[in-house]
């Protein structure tokens, strides 16, 4: 600490020294002190009036003097002010100094927080993430146990009411038919559906599924297709009508057993060469809206006359429309109108689980290319497969169909069997499936598409031309131009990158034979290089009748390596 008292802005108030008024200064020199003699010399400045009897030459000796303390005073007071400026840089270093650290103290402290913080939140994060899907596994563990204990109290409801249901209708055999005077064809018709009809009412009124197949897929399935049809339709449709409304009303109620099947399999509902009077139609029709069944088939109910033999194309839209469920949809040699289409098309894309559709044999003559072209230029379908056999397609269609296959959609398997499709039509959808990497199944069998066609499909799957040309094909699809007979089966495995490495091996293994691998490296893309390598390594073993031995590929691509680097810097 600086003594004020001392300080030098002090000192020099003490040494401001004023005129006395005879012009002299009264300086007592008596004292040697800094600060005392300095205000002694000063107080006899003011007293020199009273003391008046000094000579002039004593008062010059006395102010030099004076004058020389007051420099040496001076010179000192100026040694402090430095000592004391030093200090007081030395002071602001030092807090410069402290603020930095504290800076750097508050930043760092500040940055270990926030990282703290951040550890913190994300264990608390993934704690409570974790605990949330454990909850909501827990959750839907119970929701699943209460939504099936609720399908099993529905299905015992069901069967707990059925227990005093018995058939109501008369199954008469044949020859009781007969005695009342219908034709034996007529007779034996009626019989043998009015039995099975019996039968399958009463396999439902018990809770059970007539039919099974493919392990959990159970349904139900009525087909006539045995049976002569009778010429007098309307008389054996009347006769079959109460065993009709049996099994109409055993479907009706038939729902429990479905939703509790769903929970392990698939239930399946399919109608086949049924005739059918427009009564039993409706009573069928009513008893089908709204079930959820997975798969829907109608096939072979049209006879191709005026009135339907079976469920009419508008009752089974409405059947369709109220299916939330269906994932499959069939609909066989029935007549789909023209005034059908838009309905059909808007059923198929609002359903959200439709993606299996076949609506084989039910269009006329433009007609066909005017479902397909609709179907198809929609946007947004989401078929997975697609059947649309016999059905008077042409080539009208085939640039919208080359088109929607090149956007490369989910289809993976199309069937356009026995259509009016030519060479130039599979030319186009050639050149579609080099960009097209989903489609697995394409068939054609049945259509004009000569060897020209043929070629052109086949090129487009495996093109030997060159490795180049190969690692662009499509090696995913497999097209059938036959019944049984695929172009090549090089796309047989389910992976692309498999099917790829056969083909390049192929060319590899084959060019081996003349020992010619390395004339082609020049056309090669770089990239390309460690695939081949790589499917010499890979796929020796998989492809069929090759006798080349995989190191004797390599030995040649070896021997020339240098080549094969220059085109690889290239």
């Amino acid at each position: 600490m600086i003594d004020n008292s001392s300080s030098p802005m002090k000192k020099r108030k003490a040494n401001d020294g004023r005129a006395t008024a005879d012009g002299t200064h009264d300086v007592n020199t008596g004292n040697t002190n800094d600060g005392g003699g300095f205000l002694s010399s000063w107080f006899g400045y003011f007293s020199g009036q009273r003391d008046g009897a000094s000579s002039g030459q004593s008062r010059d000796e006395n102010n030099t003097s004076q004058l020389d303390r007051m420099e040496v005073m001076m010179m000192r007071m100026e040694e402090k002010l430095a000592t004391v400026e030093s200090r007081c840089e030395t002071l602001e270093a030092k807090c410069s100094s402290l603020e930095n650290m504290l800076v750097s103290t508050s930043r760092s402290t500040k940055e270990h927080i926030d990282r703290k913080f951040d550890s913190l939140y994300l264990h608390l994060d993934q704690k409570c993430s974790s605990l949330e899907n454990r909850l909501e596994t827990k959750v839907d563990t119970v929701h699943e146990k209460v939504e099936r204990s609720l399908k099993f109290h529905e299905y015992n409801e069901m069967l707990i009411k059925n227990q005093s249901w018995e058939y109501s209708a008369d199954v008469d055999t044949t020859d009781e038919l007969i005695d009342s005077g219908y034709t034996y064809d007529e007779a034996e018709f009626i019989a043998e559906n009015a039995q099975d009809l019996k039968s399958i009412t009463t396999k439902m009124r018990r809770g059970e599924f007539p039919y099974e197949r493919y392990g959990n897929e159970k349904g139900v399935h009525i087909d006539m297709d045995n049976v002569v049809v009778p010429q007098d339709g309307d008389a054996v449709n009347n006769m079959l009508l109460p065993h009709w409304k049996e099994f109409a009303a055993a479907l009706k109620q038939f729902t429990p057993a479905i939703n509790l099947l769903h929970d392990e399999g698939e239930g399946y509902f399919h109608f086949d060469n049924v005739q059918l009077g427009h009564n039993a139609m409706l009573l069928i029709k009513k008893a089908l809206i709204g079930k959820p069944f997975r798969t829907l088939s109608f096939t072979n109910n049209d006879n191709g006359e005026d009135d339907p033999a079976g469920m009419s194309v508008d009752a089974i839209l409405d059947i369709v429309e109220s299916s939330k469920h269906l994932r499959e949809l069939g609909i066989g040699r029935n007549r789909i109108g023209r005034d059908h289409i838009e309905r059909l098309c808007s059923a198929v894309h609002t359903l959200p689980a439709l993606v299996v559709l076949d609506l084989s044999n039910c269009f006329e003559p433009d007609i066909g290319d005017a479902m397909l072209a609709s179907l198809l230029a929609s946007g947004g379908l989401k078929l997975e497969k697609l059947v649309m056999d016999d059905n008077n397609i042409t080539s009208g269609v085939s640039t919208v169909l080359a088109d929607f296959l090149a956007t490369n959609p989910r289809l993976k398997e199309l069937h356009l069997e026995h259509n009016n499709l030519n060479y130039s039509d599979a030319a186009l959808i050639a050149t579609a499936l080099r960009s097209n990497t989903t489609l697995r199944y394409l068939h054609l069998h049945g259509n004009d598409i000569t060897d020209v066609g043929a070629e052109s499909l086949r090129l487009a799957l495996y093109d030997e031309s060159s490795l180049n040309a190969t690692a662009d094909s499509n090696h995913t699809c497999t097209v059938y131009i036959r019944i049984w007979l695929a172009i090549n089966d090089h796309n047989s495995h389910e992976q692309r990158q498999i099917n790829r490495g056969w083909k390049i091996y192929s060319i590899l293994s084959t060019r081996n034979e003349t020992m010619s691998n390395v004339q082609h490296f020049g056309n090669i893309d770089v990239k390309l290089l460690p695939n081949v390598l790589d499917a010499v390594q890979k796929y020796a073993t998989s492809v069929y009748d090759s006798e080349v031995n995989p190191l004797s590929i390599v030995y040649e691509i070896m021997r020339k390596w240098d080549k094969a680097m220059t085109c690889w810097k290239c």
